[in-house]
């Protein structure tokens, strides 16, 4: 599924390249999950085991208008989480559970920026930014044997999530763009952490945590992106 919606990515930059007001570029940072293991932090990339938790990307934006601009997004991250890292509620930190998982994510989705940014003006220019879309991503689906601390993976699987971005970005140069946001995806799994593995697994595995709440996985850092195609302008003289 990853691999063919690559494909549709790369048709839609091909059929975009000769048109005006296109970007493209990297995007890289830190990244942490939401669920039942570990910390119950909402957002933190970097304080905890950050050398094994992180994401790194391509981004692609077709902008419409100063306002509104469409986005394509490829991430490969790294998430884990331990109930014996620091801030961790007391009842976790006696479980002791540990895991590492994979996010390998597709996604499309709509960027507003608050105030007017004309890629095509090259004076400096700053604003703000929501973004969302959906996405699909591969992962891999986890369990714990009884009595066992460390998930196991026992396969691979995707699903789809729904990304939340606050963003802000600036452009200092003509041709560049320079941007920082947080993006919290809500997944349609709660098997990210190995909590609830597959029904087949039941007479085997160790179930725990909330059924009411799947999980999340943030991710926060920066990205660059370089403006290319036609320079026709969509400003009103």
């Amino acid at each position: 599924m990853i691999r063919k919606n690559i494909n549709i990515l790369s048709l839609f930059i091909i059929t975009s390249i000769f048109s005006q007001n296109n970007e493209i570029g990297f995007f890289a940072g830190g990244a942490n999950y939401i669920g039942d293991v570990g910390p119950t932090t909402y957002i933190s990339p970097f304080s905890y085991n950050a050398s094994n938790n992180f994401v790194a990307g391509i981004i692609y934006r077709k902008n419409f208008n100063d306002r509104i601009s469409a986005r394509a997004k490829f991430n490969y991250a790294r998430i884990g989480s331990s109930d014996n890292w620091s801030n961790t509620v007391d009842y976790r930190k006696e479980r002791g559970l540990y895991f590492r998982n994979r996010v390998i994510e597709f996604g499309l989705g709509l960027d507003f920026n608050f105030l007017k940014f004309d890629v095509l003006d090259s004076s400096f220019q700053m604003t703000p930014y929501v973004s969302t879309g959906i996405s699909v991503f591969e992962y891999d689906p986890l369990r714990y044997g009884i009595g066992e601390f460390e998930a196991s993976q026992y396969g691979d699987d995707s699903n789809i999530s729904l990304p939340i971005t606050l963003g802000y970005k600036i452009k200092p140069l003509n041709d560049f763009i320079f941007s920082f946001e947080i993006t919290a995806s809500h997944s349609f799994t709660d098997n990210l952490d190995g909590s609830q593995p597959g029904d087949k697994l039941k007479t085997s595995s160790y179930y725990f945590g909330s059924t009411l709440s799947q999980d999340w996985y943030v991710f926060t850092g920066i990205s660059l992106t370089y403006i290319f195609g036609s320079k026709k302008c969509y400003c009103p003289n």
